[in-house]
């Protein structure tokens, strides 16, 4: 029963990350949109389809990055006791990307194309990338409260052991 939560947990988990990683990377497109049909079209059906690589690439990667908090007995605990750590982390994230599109923080770019020189403004990189995977590392490793977690795997264990006990009761 306990392995069945297990994966449920690490499911949901990597589902709100996948959502909220795709979410940050649309807001970071439609920022960049400047108009037009080859834009849109780019917006609408390009830019999903690399949000959707980019966050299933994050995830991996942040998965991987944190299987000590996963396989350590003592730091699991450690990080579900102290859950707020991970809900500090995202909100640090989303603060960084968020200034990352502020006006003090909006790097020029220069680059050539067609022999016309052109300037653009994009975001931060330092800022939105920090921001990016600090959200990540943070919703991925959002396990519900210590003695939470606890009550609801008695509860479910309970609910379950009843079930099982009931129909040879009846017999």
């Amino acid at each position: 029963m306990k392995k069945i939560l297990n994966i449920l947990t690490i499911l949901l988990q990597a589902g709100l990350t996948l959502v909220f990683a795709f979410c940050v990377f649309m807001v970071f497109a439609l920022f960049d949109y400047k108009g037009g049909v080859a834009n849109f079209v780019g917006l609408a059906l390009f830019q999903p389809i690399a949000a959707i690589v980019a966050a299933g690439l994050t995830v991996v990667f942040c998965f991987i990055m944190g299987l000590p908090i996963r396989l350590n007995k003592r730091l699991n605990i450690w990080w579900r006791k102290h859950f707020y750590v991970s809900l500090i982390l995202a909100f640090i994230g989303i603060s960084f990307c968020a200034a990352s599109l502020a006006p003090q923080f909006i790097e020029v770019i220069s680059y050539r194309m067609d022999g016309m020189d052109f300037e653009d403004t994009v975001p931060n990189r330092f800022l939105s990338i920090t921001g990016w995977f600090l959200l990540s590392f943070g919703t991925l490793h959002q396990f519900p409260p210590y003695r939470l977690q606890q009550k609801l795997e008695n509860i479910v264990s309970a609910v379950f052991e009843g079930e099982i006990t009931k129909p040879q009761q009846g017999a």
